[in-house]
C-alpha cells in the first residue's frame, strides 16, 4: 500500500512503512501506529530528505502514541537529516531503536563523499566507543573516513 500525504510518501512493505520527501504535518505520522504489526513497528527512512518543524511536532506524538500503546518502534535506515534531529533534540528519540542509519564519509584518495548505512546492531561496539566503521569508497575502493565529529555525530546512540 503507496501513499502520499503532502510532500510525504508512505509506502507499507511486507512488515516495514517506508518514509519518503519531507515530512510536515500533512504526513500525519501518528496515524502510522496503526500499521504496526504484533506489537512492533518498522520505519524505514532512507529517503526522508527534510524535516519541517510541524514534522518533528508530529513525529513526537507519533513516538507518544507508540509509548501509549505499548508499541516498539525500530528505526531502520535513519537518513542524515534525521539522525541531525535526533542529535539536536533529543525526545524526538523517545524508545525507539535505531538499527541502521546514514553517515557522511569521504575519501581521501579520490575525493568521492557519500552518505552510507552503517548497521548500527553490527558496529554496536564501536558506536558506543565513538568510532566510525571502516568503510571502503564506492568508487576507488581506498578506505573512506567519516565526514563529521564521531562524538557529535554519533552522540544520538547514547541517548
Amino acid at each position: 500500500m503507496s501513499e502520499t500525504r503532502g510532500r510525504t510518501s508512505i509506502e507499507s512493505r511486507g512488515d516495514t512503512v517506508a518514509i519518503r520527501g519531507t515530512i510536515d504535518e500533512t504526513a500525519e505520522l501518528p496515524g502510522l501506529i496503526d500499521r504496526a504489526q504484533d506489537g512492533r513497528l518498522v520505519l524505514d527512512l532512507g529517503g526522508v530528505v527534510f524535516i519541517h518543524a510541524l514534522g518533528v511536532r508530529d513525529w513526537i506524538r507519533m513516538l507518544t502514541a507508540a509509548r501509549r500503546t505499548g508499541t516498539d518502534v525500530e528505526l531502520r535506515r535513519v537518513a542524515e537529516p534525521l539522525v541531525n534531529l535526533l542529535n539536536m533534540v533529543t525526545v524526538t528519540r523517545g524508545a525507539a531503536r535505531v538499527t541502521s542509519f546514514f553517515a557522511p564519509y569521504a575519501c581521501d584518495a579520490c575525493g568521492h563523499e557519500a552518505s552510507l548505512v552503517i548497521d548500527a546492531v553490527a558496529h554496536a561496539l564501536q558506536l558506543v566507543h565513538l568510532e566510525a566503521p571502516a568503510m571502503a569508497c564506492p568508487s576507488c575502493r581506498a578506505p573512506m573516513a567519516l565526514n563529521d565529529f564521531p562524538e557529535r555525530y554519533f552522540s544520538f546512540l547514547s541517548v
